[in-house]
This record gives C-alpha cells, sequence and structure tokens, in this order.
C-alpha cells in the first residue's frame, strides 16, 4: 500500500514582488490597479505594505517618484521645443493661484434678509399717501400724435 503524504493545511503564502510593485507604480498605476495586475486584493496588499522589513511600501514610493521623473523630464523636453500647449500644462499645475484657466467669485446670499427687505418695501408702498408716490407719465406714441392733430 502506498503512503500519502498529507496535504498542508490554510492558504498558500502571498509573495507580492517589490520589484513589480515598483515597475507598476512607475508606469502611472494606482494602488488599486497595482492590486488588480498582482492578483491580490487591497486588504492583503496593504497588510504587506505595513510590514516593515516587506520593503512594498518603498517600492511603491520609488516607483511613484521614478514615474514621476520620467515624466517631468519628458514634459520638460517639450516646453524646450517651445511646444506652448506643454508650458502652459506646466504653469497652471506648477503655479495655479496665478495661471488658473478660471477664476472663483465666492459669495454669500442672504435670501432672508433680501425677503425682509422687499416685504418693507412693498408695505411702505402700500401705505404711502398717492402723492408720495412717483407718478407715472404716460409716453406719447405715433398714432397718439395723429389723432391729436384731427
Amino acid at each position: 500500500m502506498e503512503v500519502k503524504t498529507p496535504k498542508k493545511r490554510g492558504r498558500k503564502p502571498i509573495n507580492i514582488d517589490p520589484d513589480r510593485v515598483e515597475h507598476l507604480a512607475s508606469q502611472g498605476l494606482g494602488v488599486m490597479d497595482i492590486c488588480r495586475s498582482l492578483g491580490v486584493g487591497w486588504d492583503t496588499f496593504n497588510k504587506y505594505r505595513e510590514k516593515k522589513n516587506s520593503g512594498i511600501s518603498e517600492a511603491l514610493d520609488k516607483g511613484k517618484s521614478k514615474g514621476l521623473a520620467f515624466v517631468t523630464s519628458k514634459l520638460m523636453e517639450t516646453i524646450e521645443d517651445k511646444n506652448f500647449n506643454a508650458i502652459s500644462f506646466y504653469l497652471r499645475n506648477r503655479a495655479p493661484d496665478q495661471w488658473a484657466d478660471r477664476q472663483e467669485v465666492n459669495h454669500n446670499l442672504d435670501l432672508k434678509g433680501v425677503l425682509t427687505d422687499a416685504r418693507e418695501r412693498i408695505s411702505i408702498i402700500e401705505h404711502a399717501p398717492a402723492h408720495a408716490l412717483p407718478k407715472r407719465t404716460r409716453t406719447a406714441t405715433v398714432s397718439d400724435s395723429e389723432g391729436a392733430d384731427e
């Protein structure tokens, strides 16, 4: 009779390769996209990232930095070629207060105060004597002036 080796119990260990994480982060992928690419859930990825000796957190930061450095160098090359769109993009993102495309206007409107003022004006007009109100003047039209001559 053949002796069977017992199967190991529990889940298979998950190995997340820091080099792969760094490469994916350098491509501009976010954490959720990296998780999908590695075939792990966010909770698992986050658990490994929080471990001090795993190197996942450092690999993620290093990859993001590499990707940003690459894109920035390409942007600077297009700026050196006098590409107006690249220059505009750079200025709007690096100094948004001075180079924003739109301006924000913040205004607070007190509707309660506006309605109260309107009610007060209406009550003044209703209670004012007739001689205090401005007189309406009738403007002459062409047909009125023709009828007056006849």
